[in-house]
Parts: structure tokens; sequence; C-alpha cells
């Protein structure tokens, strides 16, 4: 079994954390009752009130873990200190388990309460906020990293956001797209709160969009795995050559009911997106046309709900082809499973098989934190429930196979079987 992960909490640093899901996922596909352990250890994932005590630790708090009040009387003094409008409500992010939104303001108070940098800041909504990090495309947090990086209070701050008008991002439109990288790179050059004002009023719409990088990055995928015109994609070349190799489960339905079908070559992004999921076939596809994902995902004792939260589904996939605005979670997760996809699907191709060469994991790991990053999205972090999974899946010698191996697990536990046999 694996060690208690409460232990490690007692030592408050979060590199214990970190190293334990670490070591997880090298360790717990390789247990026999490798579902069992998975299921204690979704339940082992800290919460956001946990992880803030391993931030306030590191912030100078030196009280008991399990005074809840000497804890908020701390953090309620920090934001005193620095002139930081406190938050309503810091008690419930103990006693309600409550999570700090990453599209409200509450983070940044954050981060200007306790005097961060910028890299600490992306650190803080990186490994405690389990978020995405500051988005200079957005005018508001462009300011905010303007303002952590020169080191300003937040009464200096909020003079810069008074003398701006605030653009809202919607639907992204049009070819000449300004990527977040090139408004990051102009805001570090700007060198007082003057040309910061000037800049963000003359570029005013350049901000009417954010997210173009990853939504370019996404339907360039999407575009090599489903294809386009004469040109066949990844998922359709897989159907043929290889999936009858992993969908055993369904083949052994269609034994069951005396019959054998072959899979239909539908290049819909339903039919593919459940092929990248493991869960495509003329009978799981069809238990799936009037219930959605949503209900087998839904308080799956496989799942932890942070990983269950923006799930990529066909709908954040459809909106993101379309250019449609939404959740950072909803883009950060589906980039993720997307690259995933094509990297261990292109050499299964090549190879014939879903098997891959041991010691490459990192390989695979550092292209999708390659692709996370230029498009101004945290790397992968073993203390994230859902990245946990991917990792999990990596370090194994069927990494594709293993996670829809999971898919199917979770699939099982939460299905009504006789629905699904058809009894």
């Amino acid at each position: 079994m694996l060690q208690s992960i409460k232990i490690i909490e007692m030592e408050t640093a979060m590199g214990y954390y970190t190293d334990f899901f670490e070591k997880a996922t090298y360790e717990l596909y390789e247990k026999e009752d490798y579902i069992d352990e998975l299921k204690k250890l979704t339940g082992q994932f800290r919460t956001f009130d946990e992880a803030l005590d391993s931030f306030i630790s590191e912030h100078g708090y030196k009280g008991s873990m399990e005074n809840v009040d000497e804890k908020v009387t701390f953090i309620v003094s920090r934001f005193k200190r620095t002139g930081v409008p406190v938050p309503r409500n810091i008690k419930k992010w103990y006693t309600e388990k409550k999570r700090i939104e990453r599209n409200s303001k509450i983070p940044f108070l954050f981060c200007f309460a306790f005097e961060l940098n910028v890299d600490e800041a992306d650190d803080f909504f990186r490994r405690i906020c389990l978020s995405k990090g500051i988005d200079c495309h957005l005018m508001q947090e462009a300011v905010y990293f303007f303002a952590l990086k020169n080191r300003l209070t937040y009464t200096q701050t909020e003079e810069i956001l008074s003398g701006l008008k605030l653009m809202k991002p919607d639907k992204i439109c049009g070819e000449d797209l300004i990527y977040t990288d090139f408004i990051k790179e102009d805001v570090e050059k700007i060198e007082t709160p003057e040309k910061l004002i000037a800049y963000l009023n003359e570029n005013f719409e350049k901000f009417a969009y954010n997210n173009a990088a990853a939504f370019e990055t996404i339907q360039t995928l999407w575009k090599e795995i489903q294809g386009s015109g004469d040109k066949e994609g990844l998922a359709i070349k897989e159907r043929k050559q290889l999936y009858e190799l992993f969908n055993k489960e369904e083949a052994a339905k269609q034994k069951y009911h005396g019959r054998r079908e072959r899979l239909r070559a539908d290049d819909s992004i339903t039919g593919i997106y459940l092929q990248i999921l493991g869960l495509y076939g003329d009978y799981v596809t069809d238990y799936y046309k009037d219930r959605g994902l949503k209900a087998i995902l839904k308080d799956n004792a496989l799942l932890h709900p942070l990983a269950e939260e923006a799930f990529p589904d066909r709908d954040g996939l459809n909106k993101i082809l379309n250019g449609a605005h939404v959740s950072y979670e909803r883009v950060r997760k589906l980039m993720i499973l997307l690259v995933f996809y094509r990297f261990y699907i292109k050499r299964a191709l090549s190879s014939g098989n879903y098997m891959t060469d041991c010691g490459k994991e990192k390989n695979c790991m550092m292209t999708i934190d390659n692709h996370l990053i230029s498009a101004n999205y945290q790397r992968l972090y073993p203390g994230n429930p859902y990245d946990f999974l991917i990792l999990m899946a990596i370090r194994t010698e069927s990494p594709l196979c293993t996670f829809r191996d999971y898919m199917r697990e979770l699939f099982f536990e939460n299905a009504d079987m006789d629905l699904f046999y058809g009894e």
C-alpha cells in the first residue's frame, strides 16, 4: 500500500507532497490491485485548504495547523499589513473546503498580500490553486504582471487599472492574431505605469480575445488526428490498423451476442473523441448516445473531483474548434489529452503495436510541457489529479492502452451494466 500522504503533510514542505505523487506515477500501475490503490490515492490529493497550509507555513506562519482561527488571523494580518482588501469568508476555505476561483481577483490579492514576485505568483497558481498562471492577454492580468514584476503595491496597481477601459475576451476570429507571448514581451519592456497605461489604451483591440496560441494548437492537433480533405487522419489510420488490438471488451461483447461487426469508419468528432478515450465501438458508442460522458465521470470513485472538472468533452472541443471562449481548465486538459494521443499513436502506427521503449517517457512529457508552456499554460504537475492520470499512463510500457484501460474502469465503475449488456 502506498505510504499515507497524511504523514507527509505533517512535514508541511511542498516538496514532499510533489515527490509523493511523482513516485506514485511510477509505482501505482504495477500493483496487482491498482484500481483499489487508485481509489485510495484519489482521496489523498490535497484540498485547497491543505495546500494553503503549506503555502502559509512557507511564508511565516508558525502556529498550529489544527487551529483554523489562528490560521485565518495570520492570513488576514498579511492582507491588512500590505493594504490589500481582505477577501470575504476566508474561514470557509477551511470549514467548508471552499476553493479560490481562478477567474476572480482573490488569487491576485493573495499575491499582493504575500508580496510575491512573478515567478512566485506563477508557482502559487500552479501548485496551490492548480490553475493557469498570469495571462497577459487579459488586460487586467497584464497590469498584475507588470505590478508584480516591478514590485508595486496593490494601491499602486489599482491606480493603473483606474486609468483603463478593461476589455473582456470574446470569440477568436480573424487571421492576424496576436499571441500572449508577444504582449508579455511588450509589457516586460515597459518601465513606468504611465507608459503601461498608454500602451494598453493604444492597443485596446489586442485584448478582444485570449488563448489564441492554445486554440491554434488544439485546432492543428485535431486536424492531424481527424484528417482533412483527402488526407486520412491518425484516428482513422489507427482504427483500420490497430484499434481492435486494444478493444478487447468490445470483441468480448460481440462474442457474447454471437456476432462480430466491423468498426464503422466514423470520422465524426464524437467517434474520434470516444476512440481517443478507448470508449469507441458499436456497443459502447450506442450506450453513450443518450447519456453522455458526464454520467460516467460524476461522483466516480476512480476520479478526483478536480480531474472531473472540465474533463475533455465533445462540447468543449466543438467550442474551441469554432473559436468560442471556454475556461482555462477546459483548454489545458484537452490540449494535454490530444498531445498525449498524437505522440503515442504516431509511434504505434509506425511500429505496428502499442508498446513503447522503456525509459523514453520523458520525451512525451517534454512534448506536452512544451505545448503547454508555448500556449502560456502550466506544465504537468503530479500533484494535479488530472495530470497524475496522464503521468501514470506515460510511465507504463503501453501508455495509450493504460490510459484507455483506466477509462474503461471509469466506465464500468458507474455504468448500468444491465443497460450496457442489453439485458
